[in-house]
């Protein structure tokens, strides 16, 4: 019975980035904008714009989604002011579509040479396959242009809204599982490396050590997103100050990867890989269970305080690393 359980559970990951809170989230969106607005006068013409917008916008790992939201407005903007100065020039035809796509694509690419915005596209193909009439029943760009944004306006509101409602009763679980996860993460790269560093290949683990730094800032960011409760906000700097020297220990991992890669002469010393893995763990302990019993950090950060560094200098970085990712709870 338990195996066909898991079949259906979510990853370890994804529940410590709170993927049935997004799920829930997403049910209860949708469920509020359709109710609110599927007969309205307007919006209503155009429930795909704002379901799509608001989707967008309802990320599992946002406090508000304001930001991803105000993105979105901004290229509606520009695929619709684009192509209606394309389709009130030229009219609707077999090069209105693909200039109107194109000159889209280039100023996008002039703001920003690495993306193109995909939201911005389907605006420019939107304005010329969804075309609103006036009170004359002649096509309208400007009316086109006001549905859409209307429709999607309403979508990242609601988001916007949710996001924010949710961050106010999840914040504090949020942050801890965002810190575990990273933890754990790290946990594995360890015991990977560990076991793989004389007779396996370490370019996959470069890659996955390499992805860790985003999830890292990516959660660094998020700490700050929301200004905590007054009662909170040592907590949030202890969670900081951590976050940043995983950063530095994981900077000092990919060293030791990138170093062995290069040189296979000799090995690293696992001993000490394995104390800095038993010593984050004792900090994801600590964080798991809200800080309960704090004995068993205190003790190891203790106890190897008075060990000797370890020659190679990238895992001595690593070592100092995971002792201030320690001390930083260790105070309680």
């Amino acid at each position: 019975m338990k195996s066909v359980l898991n079949i259906f559970k979510l990853s370890r990951p994804a529940m410590l980035y709170d993927s049935h809170l997004y799920i829930l989230k997403g049910f209860v969106s949708i469920l509020t904008a359709y109710v609110l607005f599927n007969d309205h006068e307007i919006v209503g013409r155009d429930m795909i714009s704002l379901f799509f917008g608001m989707m967008m916008t309802l990320e599992a790992v946002n406090i508000t989604g304001i930001k991803s939201g105000i993105s979105q407005i901004k290229a509606t903007v520009l695929g619709g002011v684009v192509t209606a100065i394309f389709v009130g020039i030229f009219g609707i035809n077999w090069l209105t579509i693909p200039l109107a796509v194109a000159m889209t694509m280039y100023i996008s690419l002039k703001f920003n040479w690495r993306m193109v915005s995909p939201v911005a596209i389907f605006t420019a193909i939107y304005m010329t396959q969804y075309i609103q009439m006036d009170a004359m029943g002649m096509p309208s760009m400007l009316l086109t242009l006001r549905l859409r944004l209307l429709a999607l306006g309403t979508g990242v509101g609601i988001a916007i809204f949710y996001n924010y409602l949710f961050s106010l009763f999840f914040y504090n679980s949020m942050l801890k599982k965002r810190l575990v996860y990273i933890i754990e993460c790290l946990e594995t790269h360890l015991e990977t490396y560990i076991k793989e560093q004389e007779t396996g290949d370490l370019q996959p683990l470069k890659t996955e050590i390499t992805g860790l730094f985003s999830d890292i800032d990516s959660v660094i960011g998020q700490l700050y997103a929301i200004k905590p409760d007054q009662s909170d906000v040592n907590r949030v700097e202890q969670y900081g100050m951590a976050l940043k020297a995983l950063r530095d220990l994981t900077h000092y991992f990919l060293d030791v990867i990138m170093y062995r890669m290069k040189y296979e002469k000799e090995s690293a010393d696992l001993i000490r890989l394995e104390e800095i893995k038993h010593l984050i763990g004792e900090v994801k302990n600590a964080v798991a269970t809200k800080f309960i019993d704090l004995k068993p950090l205190r003790e190891t950060y203790e106890s190897y305080q008075t060990l000797d560094l370890a020659d190679e200098r990238y895992i001595t970085e690593m070592y100092r690393a995971a002792m201030q990712t320690a001390a930083c709870f260790i105070v309680d």
